[in-house]
């Protein structure tokens, strides 16, 4: 075999390794992170997934190579989506929500996500913390 050949194969080898590679990440998460990241993140790719221990069960944290960082817990429902890079997607949330902060504070961008039991949290570019009910009612602005 010359010298080309090899180097071609080499480099069929590689390309089939690295897809094998990005379909091993996604497949350690749950069905429910996999879908959620598919509909917020769509085209985005998986840089790295972590598995980690939290008490008596675990977490996965998932970042993404746009620079998103996602937590889910161990059924795969997200808890904390954050971005110090973009603004972060108002797809996961319930449209109300994207509707005030566009009326309220236009051009902001969304940079981190909170989910609560009764309360979840979006944070904004200027650092300001609004509070709304899981309905997706504005409920206050959080004080530091």
């Amino acid at each position: 075999m010359n010298t080309k050949n090899i180097f071609t194969l080499l480099l069929i080898a590689s390309s089939f390794f690295a897809i094998a590679q990005k379909q091993q990440r996604k497949m350690k998460l749950p069905n429910e992170a996999t879908t959620f990241l598919d509909i917020n993140f769509k085209g985005i790719e998986i840089q790295e997934v972590k598995k980690e221990a939290e008490g008596t069960t675990f977490k996965y944290e998932v970042k993404l190579t746009n620079g998103a960082e996602i937590e889910f817990n161990n059924r795969g429902r997200w808890r904390e989506v954050g971005s110090k890079t973009t603004s972060l997607p108002t797809s996961m949330l319930q449209s109300s929500v994207g509707q005030y902060i566009q009326k309220n504070y236009s051009g902001a961008k969304i940079t981190q996500v909170k989910k609560g039991v009764r309360f979840n949290f979006v944070e904004i570019n200027d650092k300001t913390m609004l509070q709304f009910d899981t309905e997706g009612n504005f409920y206050r602005i959080m004080q530091d």
